[in-house]
């Protein structure tokens, strides 16, 4: 804690104290509530239109948690999640989970990020010796969200609020003040996924359909809406079609659903992208895996966990180019090319 270093300081300090309410009350100081308006008022105009200095200071933003007044410029920032979506805004945190930056699409990115942990047990006094002016969190613990609030404005931005990633990157570049890079970002983001359209038109056929699947801890689940395990690239951007089964559980927004290994067919496109992770499940050297038309047609894809679990937008640009190049690389391979 800061003192006062002496009792002659505690005195030149309140002598200087005096001056300026002395200057403020000969009209030497400008600004307070006007001459009839109350004290509310009064606060509520500065905060909200004041001197053009004083507002470019700060904003203010909607958030899972209501309206939160934040750094207009923010300058030390510990991202608790999304730190990919600050990078590909060219800001780069002072402080972020280790899987975050350790993932293989941004750690050519993250030299300097201090890692803070996970978000479950992320070291509190760890986030405060960075003396972070912002903090972000996809937490929707309360508890740990109390605790950031403390150390600096906090913004939560919970876990699955975004299920296209240009609605990620638009929603944070107007937060940090930042559309213009939003922008130009999600433009090169469409030319990327437009490229990658045209590589595999022709392909996948006219009425062909598309699975991502995978197994864990003893179950089998089917991977059709959001963020998980690159159905945003499959679905969202490359825009393949899913077998009609799938297709129910994106229309009602069933992000993952666990089937039953009989019910594998119902869900199994004429082409399977797998994660490979934990798949002990499905049985590969099985007659069951192997009377799968996408087993007999050698369409099964092998999504490796650490480029296809992230779900950021530098990420999913990725992973949109890696599905049509492994489908490029597999058609050249079965014509013989």
């Amino acid at each position: 804690m800061v003192g006062w270093k002496s009792a002659k300081g505690c005195v030149i300090g309140l002598a200087l104290i005096a001056m300026v309410l002395l200057l403020a009350a000969c009209g030497g100081i400008q600004g307070g509530a006007k001459e009839g308006s109350g004290g509310t008022e009064a606060q509520a105009s500065q905060a909200g239109s004041g001197s053009p200095a004083e507002a470019a200071k700060t904003r203010v933003v909607k958030t899972a948690k209501g309206e939160i007044e934040i750094p207009a410029n923010p300058q030390r920032i510990v991202a608790q999640g999304y730190l990919a979506t600050f990078l590909a805004l060219g800001v780069k945190p002072v402080g972020a989970p280790s899987w975050d930056i350790e993932s293989p699409h941004v750690r050519h990115l993250t030299s300097g990020i201090e890692d803070i942990g996970t978000i479950d047990a992320s070291s509190v006094e760890k986030i405060l010796s960075l003396a972070p002016d912002l903090i972000v969190t996809l937490s929707d613990d309360p508890a740990i969200y109390e605790q950031l609030s403390k150390i600096a404005p906090t913004v939560a931005v919970h876990y699955n609020t975004f299920d296209d990633t240009r609605d990620e990157i638009r929603t944070f570049g107007e937060m940090l003040g930042k559309e213009k890079e939003a922008e130009a970002w999600i433009a090169d983001f469409n030319a990327t996924v437009q490229t990658a359209k045209n590589k595999i038109k022709g392909i996948v056929a006219e009425g062909e359909t598309v699975s991502v699947m995978g197994g864990f801890n003893k179950e089998i689940f089917v991977y059709s809406f959001g963020i998980w395990r690159g159905v945003q690239a499959v679905y969202k951007h490359l825009e393949l079609t899913p077998p009609p089964a799938v297709q129910k559980l994106i229309d009602h927004r069933e992000d993952i659903k666990s089937i039953s290994l009989e019910k594998v067919p119902e869900y199994a496109g004429d082409y399977i992208f797998l994660d490979s992770g934990h798949d002990g499940q499905f049985e590969r050297n099985g007659a069951f895996w192997n009377s799968l038309d996408a087993v007999k047609n050698n369409r099964v894809f092998d999504l490796d966990g650490d480029y296809f679990w992230p779900y950021d937008p530098i990420a999913i640009k990725a992973q949109v180019e890696k599905v049509a190049e492994m489908l490029v690389e597999r058609q050249q391979s079965l014509s013989g090319q």
